[in-house]
């Protein structure tokens, strides 16, 4: 019940914070202009990197550790607060070589703009750990929502006084002061605290671990901006960038809905003795039943939706979304795989899949120097089914995961996909053959009707143990109306 009333906070977080996300994405897709938006695409890839050096795995030390006493987290904001410091100096000496490789000195403003953020972040990062730890989801929520819609309300207003490039890094830097400001509201004393020098060796030894792994990821993550922005462009970023956003439409954000829960959840109940193999194979057959029919008709609907949406200068990126999203219905079976090797210490397996994975996503993108981008997409597409196998793999040597109990296990999930884009995928053929009979959105609308409608069909006919969940929330809903009625 305690994991149901957290995603439960998560999901209605993480809904208005896509909702507010969706909209500045549509607004200032009509402000600015593709290059403006790949200048800060690229910006934010270079870093990525700063960002992960800046959390050094504390985040997750003081999720997994047995005990946070006051000094463990005087420690871990003592990391904190000097790694970041320290980024932030190095961005501002950097900032020009940086600009230069790219040939944009656009860049520089940019990044000079985003070092503050690294000025403020320490103040609210390990307590915010430290909440999640707690499973104070809705404490989260508040600094979040908040941050989200301050940093959207800047962006807007700063893309409308015509700070171009410059107002998604202004909106990114009201977003941190106001989350400092909340979470010093909500725990006054334990924000701004006097650094400490015991407690730091057990923290730079886990983080040393950690943020190998991290870095490795997100450099597989940012290497489309990286790579591409080098090699084919920034306007060929942009509609890369727009494409990958409608698959982390149902992808990223199931996962980053489900993962703050997940992590401490998975690490307790492990801890507690039970099956890590049999906990895995449970979490992704309901993890499997939402995203992978969602990936699914995003990429069947990929073009009403990035014309309707983005209007008539990202329709290039139509083509690029539906492969994408086509692709990564083959690696849901691992969206959760990093972050249960993680919870069970298992950060040295982790490692090694990560530096395999990402030569493969790199070189994949390394084909854009003789390959134009239809087909660098497909070559990347490809490589995140590598990386699939070998997350499995590891997950087989770390929790003796069976393949075929596994496959046994999510096998109803997956046959739900056919069933929910039935509808959706005869509308898109009726209106290739019959163009313009309906507008844009009518076509969405229905679709998204008939797909809920199918999807809620497969979860039925599979009997799927959503099924069950839904006639609980039914029972549920019904009992609080009667009281309310009384």
């Amino acid at each position: 019940m305690k994991i149901r009333k957290a995603l439960g906070i998560n999901a209605l977080s993480q809904l208005i914070i896509f909702a507010v996300n969706f909209t500045s994405i549509v607004v200032i897709s009509r402000l600015l202009a593709p290059e403006e938006i790949g200048i800060f695409s690229v910006s934010v890839s270079v870093l990525a990197f700063a960002h992960i050096f800046r959390e050094f795995g504390v985040g997750q030390f003081l999720i997994q550790i047995k005990e946070v006493t006051r000094q463990r987290l005087r420690a871990a904001f003592t990391v904190t607060l000097c790694i970041s410091w320290s980024i932030a100096v190095l961005l501002l000496l950097l900032r020009t070589p940086i600009a230069g490789f790219y040939g944009s000195p656009a860049i520089a403003e940019v990044i000079r703009l985003i070092a503050v953020n690294f000025v403020i972040l320490p103040f609210g990062a390990p307590l915010l750990s430290l909440l999640r730890r707690e499973m104070r989801f809705d404490k989260i929520a508040i600094v979040n929502i908040s941050n989200t819609v301050v940093s959207t309300t800047v962006t807007i207003g700063a893309a409308l006084a015509g700070e171009s490039y410059l107002s998604m890094a202004w909106g990114a830097v009201a977003g941190s002061i106001s989350s400092v400001v909340i979470l010093n509201i909500m725990r006054r004393g334990q924000v701004f605290m006097l650094p400490a020098v015991r407690g730091l060796g057990e923290i730079m030894r886990f983080g040393s671990l950690s943020s190998a792994g991290s870095i490795l990821s997100e450099l597989g993550n940012s290497a489309p901006d990286l790579i591409l922005g080098r090699t084919l462009g920034f306007a060929p970023v942009a509609y890369f960038s727009r494409a990958n956003g409608l698959r982390n439409m149902a992808l990223g954000q199931i996962i980053t809905l489900v993962r703050g829960v997940y992590l401490p959840s998975f690490a307790i109940d492990v801890r507690a003795g039970q099956n890590p193999a049999y906990l895995y194979s449970r979490a992704m057959n309901y993890m499997i039943a939402f995203t992978a029919p969602a990936l699914a008709v995003l990429a069947v609907m990929a073009a009403p939706l990035i014309l309707f949406l983005f209007g008539p200068n990202w329709e290039r990126s139509a083509p690029l979304a539906t492969l994408l999203c086509a692709f990564a219905i083959f690696t849901t079976p691992t969206s959760m795989a990093s972050t249960s090797l993680v919870a069970c210490g298992k950060v040295g397996l982790l490692l090694r899949a990560q530096v395999v994975t990402q030569c493969f996503r790199i070189l994949s993108l390394l084909s854009s120097i003789w390959l134009d981008l239809d087909q660098v997409v497909v070559v990347f597409s490809i490589s995140y089914v590598i990386e699939c196998i070998i997350l499995l793999h590891s997950l087989r040597v770390a929790f003796n995961l069976n393949l075929m109990e596994f496959w046994r296990a999510v096998r109803a999930a997956y046959l739900i996909v056919p069933i929910s884009i039935i509808g959706p995928v005869l509308i898109r053929i009726y209106d290739y053959f019959s163009p313009n009979t309906f507008t844009t959105l009518t076509i969405i609308t229905a679709s998204a009707f008939l797909f809920v409608s199918g999807w809620a069909l497969g979860i039925a006919v599979t009997k799927h143990p959503l099924k069950m969940e839904a006639s609980l929330l039914l029972a549920h809903l019904n009992l609080f109306g009667t009281r309310e009625h009384l």
